[in-house]
């Protein structure tokens, strides 16, 4: 599994609070989106990414 630490994007905040979520696996399509100049470490509090659970829930 391409679990890695968890990261946002730094344009959550500006999302409605039940569309905010953080991201800890690689092979996520929305993770992948997130410029590297836009990620911040760390869950910011927001809830994971449902796309990082189905991969890893998958094997991925």
């Amino acid at each position: 599994m391409p679990v890695v630490a968890p990261f946002y994007s730094i344009n959550e905040v500006n999302k409605p609070s039940t569309k905010q979520v953080h991201h800890n696996n690689s092979a996520c399509p929305p993770g992948c989106d997130i410029p590297a100049n836009e990620r911040r470490q760390g869950t910011g509090n927001y809830r994971l990414c449902y796309d990082c659970q189905e991969q890893t829930n998958q094997g991925k």
